[in-house]
């Protein structure tokens, strides 16, 4: 882990100032400090893809010291104490009678005149927690949907735009750039209508989807039933060549975690011996994780060059400015890196994901955004369990060794490219990849294709995101 320290760093103009391999083991080292609420952590509170349920405590400890009334009390003194907007935030009462769930939500940051609202702070059963992050398996029929895209606009195509390999979905053949023509028992442009795609989450194992799709003109239906099955954050790492006869370095990688790194160290282990100048993130899919594991990343493009720098300060509150941690750019890879760094991104590159592009951008790395904006969190949890839940509530924001933060509007991309869900993201013509390869060769961006996330950010800012897959979503933890 990175060396950590107190340090005192000035807010941002316009910001307050606070005063003041074994798999499982390798994935249980971040089970410590990491919980993330895998359906509704980006949606703003509550324990599930629907926004919380009616009651979430039902089939959990209710004895002494778990009574509703206690679960209220801890989450207050959470909130009070904890909370990274506990300063500017109403303190809600936990003495009358009332629902988890409501108290819970009553209790968040509403926003004001340069802070959103919280909609990352939720919880999580510690059961469904344990298992990801303690185990290095998901429940899940293992296939994602590209359902932000079409937000709205029932005309379009719904396409499959990810699919986890070994997954029920991967086992039943189906593939990115299938088109689903329908969900269970509801058209796609229905389901895109309602902005509803909860039935690709399922509550238990052995829960069954039915999904018609269509592939090269030929239509099938396909049931898979969901199991619980491992989680896979690496998914590619290659060499592309440029035609100048130099070499980019690609690795594309779903959330940090401790499982990710071996795999990640070896790729660029493989890129120094083999002498690449340029280097490609794609994090469209990548929602965060541990910032010492994403610190350890971009380190090994920074090179030694940028080693003892700091990457991140995680700030608390203004009452727990003593707590406030730095990690430092530190790698063993004995080579210095590159000065440029490609990140394929769009909305659900998020948090954790994020702070590689700050942390990188700090130190002088040049950082050149593909895609779209990002989904805009510069916060983070230091997750608690009480009673059977998780609750991660936000507990400290993040800024880079130039002091800069605060992106609760994401980082826009310099070349903004629309994806195209008909092409392997293994293909060096997928469209972001190739425009990273355009821009190395000093060629530019390519024409501007397909719209912008920001006003799907800013819709998702006012309620409910839409959940489209599986996907870890939102994630820092230290």
């Amino acid at each position: 882990m990175h060396d950590m320290k107190t340090e005192h760093h000035q807010a941002l103009p316009g910001q307050r100032i606070r005063s003041g391999t074994a798999r499982r083991a390798g994935v249980a080292a971040l089970s410590v400090a990491t919980a993330v609420l895998l359906a509704a952590c980006g949606g703003g509170g509550g324990g599930s893809s629907a926004g919380g349920t009616a009651d979430p405590t039902a089939g959990l400890p209710d004895g002494p010291g778990c009574t509703q009334l206690d679960r209220r009390t801890f989450l207050a003194d959470q909130f009070s104490t904890q909370y990274f907007y506990n300063d500017i935030t109403a303190a809600v009462n936990p003495m009358p009678e009332q629902g988890l769930d409501a108290y819970f939500k009553a209790s968040l940051f509403k926003g004001n005149e340069t802070i959103p609202a919280d909609r990352f702070s939720g919880y999580q059963s510690t059961e469904a927690y344990n298992q990801f992050f303690g185990e290095g398996r998901t429940l899940a029929y293992g296939l994602s949907v590209a359902g932000q895209e079409v937000q709205g606009r029932p005309d379009l195509p719904l396409w499959i735009r990810d699919v986890t390999p070994g997954s029920p979905a991967g086992l039943a053949d189906i593939r990115r750039g299938d088109r689903v023509r329908r969900l269970n028992a509801v058209a796609a442009e229905d389901a895109i209508a309602r902005s509803d795609f909860s039935a690709l989450t399922p509550s238990k194992a052995g829960d069954e989807l039915e999904l018609e799709i269509e592939r090269n003109g030929a239509r099938r239906t396909v049931k898979i039933a969901a199991n619980v099955h491992d989680v896979l954050p690496v998914r590619l790492g290659r060499v592309l060549n440029l035609p100048d006869g130099r070499k980019m370095g690609l690795v594309r990688f779903n959330s940090m975690i401790t499982l990710a790194e071996p795999e990640i160290q070896g790729y660029f282990q493989q890129f120094r011996d083999q002498g690449i100048t340029e280097v490609v993130f794609d994090l469209r899919y990548n929602g965060g994780g541990s910032v010492a594991v994403g610190g350890r990343i971009a380190s090994m493009a920074a090179g030694t060059k940028a080693n003892n720098q700091v990457y991140a300060v995680l700030r608390n509150n203004a009452q727990l400015q003593a707590s406030n941690q730095t990690f430092r750019f530190s790698t063993n890879l004995g080579w210095q890196g590159v000065s440029r760094v490609y990140v394929l991104s769009g909305s659900r590159t998020c948090s954790a994901s994020e702070q590689i592009v700050a942390g990188l951008r700090g130190v002088g790395i040049d950082v050149v955004l593909i895609g779209s904006t990002t989904c805009g969190k510069p916060v983070g949890f230091r997750p608690r369990d009480h009673c059977g839940l998780t609750y991660s509530l936000v507990n400290f924001d993040s800024i880079n060794a130039r002091g800069e933060g605060g992106y609760y509007n994401g980082f826009a991309a310099q070349c903004r490219v629309a994806e195209d869900f008909t092409k392997s993201m293994e293909d060096p013509t997928e469209p972001l990849t190739a425009a990273a390869m355009r821009h190395a060769q000093g060629l530019g961006c390519p024409p501007v294709s397909g719209p912008d996330q920001s006003p799907l950010l800013l819709r998702a800012q006012r309620g409910q995101p839409v959940v489209d897959g599986p996907e870890v979503r939102g994630v820092m933890v230290p």
